[in-house]
């Protein structure tokens, strides 16, 4: 009877040790052990606890799929009939950009002004309830400047400058400074609801 967890336990230890990797569209790469590869859907196993978990990803999300062996399948194909304008190297740059975006793209400036902007506004108007609408127009703002490549965050040197690379990287970079600007001003003008009661409130009302 003790033979059958040992088996079980070494066929999940190999499945563990041989990670494949799932290259979605949007960048991102989901790990785990795939079992099964259709037209309809990807399906692997991620562990969970003690346990192993059955996944699915949509075929239409997934640009290929890379067993542990690093044999590569790919599953996008370009047909403007689905809006794939890409031929599949052109998507696999398009594809990195938005990766470095996810990974590097620091929007250090958007977020620095959003603070400062909602900080300043709340306190500089004394706004209580009104002070929320701050945050989402900022933000909202911030989806039309365009984006640049934050320095250091290229995984390859060969893809800088590449307008498609580049069109990637704004992809996922636009969204990831309109999240950020839209905390960091809800945190300044937290700062300046706070500032204004405790500080500012309390000198304009001795």
């Amino acid at each position: 009877m003790r033979i059958l967890p040992l088996v079980l336990l070494f066929l999940f230890s190999g499945v563990a040790g041989a990670q494949d990797k799932i290259n979605l569209m949007n960048g991102q790469v989901l790990e785990g052990k795939v079992v099964g590869q259709s037209t309809l859907e990807i399906r692997y196993l991620v562990p969970k606890k003690d346990r192993w978990v059955e996944r699915a990803e949509p075929t239409s999300g997934v640009f290929s799929v890379t067993d542990s062996l690093g044999q590569e399948k790919v599953w996008y194909f370009m047909d403007t009939l689905f809006g794939n304008e890409y031929t599949v190297p052109q998507m696999r740059w398009f594809i990195n950009g938005e990766r470095d975006a996810r990974n590097g793209y620091k929007p250090w400036g958007p977020v620095i002004g959003g603070f400062a902007l909602g900080a300043g506004l709340t306190m500089a108007l004394d706004l209580e309830v009104n002070s929320l609408l701050i945050p989402p127009v900022y933000a909202g703002l911030m989806a039309w400047p365009r984006v640049y490549v934050t320095r250091g965050s290229i995984s390859d040197p060969n893809m800088e400058g590449d307008p498609i690379y580049a069109t990637g990287y704004s992809a996922a970079g636009r969204p990831k400074r309109v999240v950020k600007s839209l905390l960091s001003t809800a945190a300044g003008v937290a700062a300046g609801l706070l500032m204004n009661k405790l500080v500012l409130d309390p000198a304009r009302n001795p």
